[in-house]
């Protein structure tokens, strides 16, 4: 484990830890203020039991860290030294920003719950546990917002590597078009030509596997959103949370599939299909002269030519992205869609 990973979990566990005290705390100074709006009710041969809701808010809570550690394993950069020290001014601002969201909601509940009636001692209780519930909300969603910065900077860390490897592609072609001029006998320099496109290929081939490693990242995260949606719609734990919850994690899973979508055609538009394109251009000057009478390297400049033709359109591009992380995304994506269309014990009496 590099130092960079055994720094960000580390970090990653002392959130965690500070996060479950405060949540903890916000329910204890709560009390029976939150029984009514935040608890489980878990079906009993009698009667509905109810559980705090701070059972299902831990359970949020865990899975949120472990999907940022998951991703975290398949980045090359921390979110330590290069999202939050090397984006310092930007890191806090977004802190300041989160926490002044957190305070102007925990502030406007207390205001309603004066609108409401309800009491002095009522409304103490609900800020006793807002002024601790809110640290919880801030570390909660600035995790969030550290999870898409990471996404985003390894995209971009990615994507300079895919630049360098486009760069070797350009230079393995062009040497195939310098063996054309190479003043060797034309069987000679078509063969030679023709080795170099052969390494082109293989060039080509390296940089769909930098496409599956700047991809794999999105598609873990959105399966791990995925996989959280799914644990939450099959338990108990569902009702704890407000329909505002359900709702946001709805709109998590909008911004997942959306961000796959956009990355995708990023990659697509300004880096893949351009390198496919230029190459099967600069083949064309490439192409042995069927006077040669070598039927074996026109057989396989055309198997390259096909091969290519292939590559570059939308459905040979999925293909060459579709890494493990892809399946995983697919897969829990289908599942919750089912799920969501599976009417629960409410509706199926109604």
């Amino acid at each position: 484990m590099s130092a960079s990973l055994t720094q960000d979990l580390s970090a990653l566990g002392i959130a965690y830890v500070i996060g479950v005290a405060f949540l903890a705390l916000g329910y204890a100074f709560a009390g029976h203020v939150w029984v009514e709006r935040h608890s489980i009710h878990l079906p009993g041969p009698a009667r509905v039991r109810r559980i705090s809701g701070a059972w299902g808010e831990l359970f949020l809570f865990t899975a949120c860290a472990l999907v940022l550690g998951v991703v975290r394993f398949f980045t090359d950069i921390g979110f330590v030294q290069d999202v939050v020290l090397a984006h310092p001014l930007a890191s806090g601002g977004v802190l300041i920003a989160v926490a002044a969201i957190v305070l102007f909601y925990s502030i406007s509940v207390v205001a309603g719950a004066k609108r409401d009636g309800q009491d002095n001692a009522y409304r103490a209780r609900l800020a006793n546990a807002y002024a601790a519930y809110g640290v919880y909300s801030v570390i909660l969603f600035a995790g969030g917002l550290l999870a898409v910065a990471l996404l985003g900077l390894e995209f971009a860390h990615d994507q300079a590597t895919f630049n360098a490897q486009r760069a070797v592609i350009a230079g393995r072609v062009g040497d195939a078009l310098a063996a054309l001029g190479a003043g060797l006998d034309p069987l000679a320099s078509a063969e030679r030509a023709l080795t170099h496109l052969e390494d082109a290929m293989g060039e080509i081939a390296i940089s769909q596997n930098l496409l599956q490693d700047q991809m794999n990242p999105v598609f873990v995260f959105a399966a791990s959103i995925f996989a959280v949606n799914i644990l939450i719609v099959l338990s108990p734990i569902r009702s704890a949370f407000m329909q505002g919850a359900i709702d946001l994690t709805h709109i998590l899973t909008g911004i997942a599939i959306g961000g796959i979508i956009i990355a995708g055609f990023v990659s697509y538009f300004l880096s893949y299909s351009q390198v496919i394109e230029g190459t099967l251009a600069q083949m064309q000057a490439v192409r042995p002269d069927a006077s040669l009478g070598a039927w074996e390297l026109s057989r396989r400049y055309n198997e390259m030519i096909v091969e290519l033709n292939k590559s570059r359109n939308l459905l040979g591009f999925a293909g060459a992205i579709g890494g493990e992380g892809s399946g995983l995304a697919l897969f829990a994506a289908a599942i919750q869609f089912t799920l969501e269309r599976l009417p629960n014990r409410t509706e199926a009496k109604a």
